[in-house]
C-alpha cells in the first residue's frame, strides 16, 4: 500500500477540492469564533487560523488506512470581524477498499480507491462579494481617485 501511496502522489492523482456543498455551518459556536486569532510565540497554526477546525477520526474497518485523521471547522465566519465563511479544504486520499473474501483462503480482496478528506478550513469571501484588485485601493498616477 505504501507503494501505491506514493505512486498516487506522484503521479497527481491527489487533489485539493473546493466545493461549496461541503460547507454545513456547526449547530453552535464555539467560544473560540468570536475572538481574534491568537498571534503568540507559542501558539499552533489552528490559533493563529482565521478559520479555527477541530481534528475528528475517520474509522472504517473495511478500509486501509482504517483511521483518517480529519479537520472539523468550528466556525461559520471567518474570526476578527470578517464577513467571510470558513470552508473545509478537501483532498482525495488514496486507500484500499476491502470488497469481498475468498470462501477457500480466507483472504481478502482490496480494491484501489480515492476518498475525500478534510485537511483544514480556510476563509473564503461570498459570492455576492466581488474582488478588486488591490491597485484600485491606492493612488497612482494612472489612478488618481
Amino acid at each position: 500500500m505504501s507503494a501505491w501511496l506514493r505512486e498516487s502522489l506522484m503521479e497527481g492523482s491527489v487533489r485539493e477540492e473546493i466545493s461549496d456543498e461541503d460547507w454545513s455551518p456547526p449547530q453552535d459556536q464555539d467560544p473560540i469564533c468570536q475572538g481574534m486569532p491568537d498571534t503568540s510565540t507559542d501558539s499552533s497554526v489552528m490559533q493563529r487560523s482565521l478559520c479555527p477546525w477541530q481534528w475528528r477520526v475517520n474509522y472504517d474497518e473495511a478500509r486501509e488506512p482504517k483511521i483518517i485523521s480529519e479537520a472539523h471547522c468550528i466556525c461559520r465566519r471567518s474570526r476578527g470581524g470578517s464577513v467571510a465563511f470558513c470552508l473545509p479544504i478537501k483532498r482525495e486520499v488514496p486507500i484500499l477498499k476491502r470488497t469481498n473474501c475468498d470462501p477457500a483462503t480466507g483472504r481478502w480482496e482490496y480494491v484501489r480507491s480515492t476518498v475525500p478528506v478534510t485537511i483544514g478550513c480556510h476563509s473564503v469571501l461570498p459570492r455576492s462579494a466581488r474582488a478588486t484588485p488591490l491597485s484600485a485601493h491606492y493612488r497612482t498616477p494612472s489612478n488618481p481617485n
